[in-house]
């Protein structure tokens, strides 16, 4: 793996060359800037994973080298070292897009941990980022975002199994992107140029049912005036998505894993055997095995589509997302409508974090296109989402804080201070108290967050 670099910047060169020992020994690929302008100029021709910069330099301020920095590329981190006197200071840097600071004279232990917390985040940040660019590219699938280590999980067996032939079943509540995923596996399989066919079971009768699977021929029932083709005759040589597969009444389940086992059937009403060679990828918000003990799912066919499985988690165990799907969102249907919105206010940014969000991700997509539509400015409200979601906070009841597995601990202290500011109506005061903390934190916190208040 390529070594990671990083640019350090005081006009102290003893200091300076002592630091970069340190950090080559530590396996940073490490340069020297001794002025302000010396390190403009190897900002504008190199690339750094990461700055190191004095506050106080002979040319130009620590300020000036943020600004630099952040133009460039705004994910470079930056770290400030200053005085211990101007900790005021640093904190301005901060504000200013720095990422962290660190007072004179170095602790070298503190800094490598902080380097060492800065990489892993940016190892974390390009993985994802490389496996989304394989989804967008090999799948068209750009819908589907996730930074938890569920959802990372995810991303990586879809790009193992696609390319099998293997059956696959895929457990999820409604609007987790069952869909998404049947669609992500089929266009990275070698059935991609092939037609990908979706049934949804659960709105279809009996007799309907059978009719869209295996077709039907002229006169097998009351209206039908012509042969049909059924859906494993149109996704032959592709493959077919059926949605919601424990709906399926037992005979057209008997039906299907003749299919599965054969790869044969008949049209409804008709006696020629054709043959159909399908993928079959399977969805249910139903625990199957459940509907197995209870007589009403066939356990042979079960274990027929069951060769792999893949569980979407709902929206509310991954709540740590619902920030990254927003922001996604609000950039898709500001584009799309035409509209200058800048983000979500601060009492909006908890409701949205703080509610269930029994239809998952859909749902979140329909609240934040309807709050577009419905916003008079630069910021979203809570007014401008569906009602249901506006008065949840006021229906809910006091819970105990859970904090999912993998949380970091910026987003803890995200939602402690979100979780704090709700308490109080917005009482930064009030919400500073019951933290034990300063009221500046948490009006620097907000403006880091880029909320509106």
């Amino acid at each position: 793996m390529k070594k990671p670099r990083i640019l350090l910047i005081d006009d102290d060169k003893n200091t300076a060359n002592g630091l970069r020992k340190i950090l080559l020994q530590d396996g940073y690929d490490t340069s020297c800037a001794y002025t302000g302008n010396e390190a403009i100029s190897l900002i504008d021709t190199e690339h750094f994973d990461i700055v190191i910069t004095d506050m106080k330099l002979p040319d130009i301020s620590g300020f000036s080298i943020i600004e630099k920095v952040k133009k460039k590329d705004p994910d470079i981190p930056v770290i400030m070292i200053t005085a211990f006197s101007s900790l005021q200071t640093a904190i301005d840097a901060m504000k200013k897009g720095a990422d962290d600071y660190l007072t004179k004279p170095v602790n070298i232990e503190e800094l490598e941990l902080m380097l060492k917390k800065i990489r892993e985040k940016q190892l974390l940040i390009l993985q994802n980022r490389e496996l989304r660019q394989q989804l967008d590219d090999k799948y068209g699938f750009s819908g589907f975002i996730g930074n938890t280590p569920e959802m990372q999980l995810i991303f990586k067996t879809i790009t193992e199994i696609a390319p099998t032939a293997a059956s696959v079943l895929i457990y999820g509540e409604t609007g987790t992107g069952k869909e998404l995923v049947a669609h992500a596996i089929h266009h990275n399989s070698d059935r991609n140029n092939k037609p990908f066919i979706a049934l949804h079971c659960a709105s279809l009768s009996e007799g309907v049912l059978e009719s869209e699977l295996f077709g039907h021929e002229k006169g097998a029932f009351t209206g039908a005036v012509n042969q049909r083709r059924g859906r494993f005759e149109l996704a032959d040589s592709g493959t077919l998505f059926l949605d919601e597969i424990g709906e399926l009444n037992s005979h057209v389940q008997v039906k299907l894993l003749r299919v599965l086992e054969t790869g044969c059937f008949e049209r409804v009403g008709g006696e020629e055997t054709l043959e159909s060679n399908v993928r079959i990828i399977a969805a249910t918000n139903k625990d199957l095995e459940e509907e197995i003990r209870e007589g009403r799912f066939r356990e042979d066919l079960y274990y027929r589509l069951n060769v792999i499985n893949l569980e979407l988690p709902p929206l509310r165990d991954r709540r740590e997302d619902i920030g990254l799907l927003t922001d996604s969102f609000l950039v898709k249907y500001a584009a799309k409508n035409k509209k200058d919105i800048k983000g979500f206010s601060l009492q909006c940014t908890r409701l949205l974090i703080n509610y269930d969000w029994p239809g998952n991700v859909r749902e979140l997509e329909n609240a934040v296109e309807r709050a577009v539509v419905m916003a008079r400015n630069e910021f979203i409200e809570p007014g401008n989402l569906p009602s249901n979601i506006s008065q949840s906070l006021k229906k809910a009841k006091k819970d105990t804080f859970r904090i999912p597995s993998g949380t970091t601990m910026k987003e803890i202290e995200k939602k402690v201070i979100l979780d704090a500011l709700h308490t109080t109506d917005g009482s930064k005061s009030k919400a500073a108290k019951i933290l034990g903390i300063s009221t500046r934190k948490i009006e620097y916190k907000i403006k880091e967050w880029s909320i509106e208040e």
